[in-house]
């Protein structure tokens, strides 16, 4: 009876080991953080994309200016001839020739505005199309940065900073420094910006 008994303690004294030995293996999981708003509008490629979209955008709204100063003339040439076509001191003859002048102007002013509503239109959605490819080339650059850096320091999550609650409250209340990436991260997207610009070095004559 005592050796099983001793037998017994034996064994619960090895798994109670087993057991703290795997707790302790077992290497608590790290976090990280990153702003992930300040990144992308700190990204010297971000800035560029915007600075193209804006050029798109002006050479969209100067061509709206000429039409709109097209159609205005239009408009103008079409309620003179619909007033002209009811002055009575001109002969029937010529009211009625301006009166199919009028309907005939009312016609391509309706046909100017429907093309300039679908000019808006389309406009409008390629301009989006271009924003959301351009964010997602850049949002690719920026997530491969984040896996990148969080390998190398060994942390298993990163949490985006900048989110907000419901309630616009910060969705990361307390985090030390040291967790925070995202100076890191813009500096090495810059940097690594800055090289692909570098013209190659010329290779020696042979």
């Amino acid at each position: 009876m005592k050796r099983r008994g001793f037998g017994c303690i034996l064994l619960a004294a090895l798994l109670l080991g087993a057991v703290s030995s795997g707790v302790q293996a077992a290497e608590p999981q790290r976090f990280a953080v990153v702003h992930l708003e300040r990144v992308f509008r700190e990204y010297r490629r971000s800035r560029i994309a915007e600075d193209a979209i804006k050029q798109q955008a002006e050479i969209y709204r100067l061509y709206m200016v000429k039409q709109g100063g097209l159609l205005a003339r239009l408009r103008k040439e079409a309620e003179e001839a619909r007033l002209q076509a009811g002055n009575p001191v001109l002969t029937q003859q010529e009211r009625t020739r301006l009166g199919a002048e009028a309907v005939f102007k009312a016609k391509e002013v309706a046909a100017k505005e429907a093309e300039l509503q679908l000019y808006v239109s389309e406009r409008a959605r390629t301009m989006r199309e271009i924003e959301l490819k351009k964010r997602e080339e850049i949002m690719i650059d920026i997530r491969l940065e984040i896996d990148r850096r969080a390998t190398a320091e060994g942390f298993d999550f990163v949490l985006d900073s900048s989110g907000r609650t419901m309630n616009e409250q910060p969705a990361v209340l307390r985090f030390p420094a040291s967790c925070d990436l995202t100076e890191a991260v813009i500096r090495e997207l810059n940097r690594a910006m800055t090289e692909e610009k570098k013209p190659a070095a010329a290779e020696p004559a042979k």
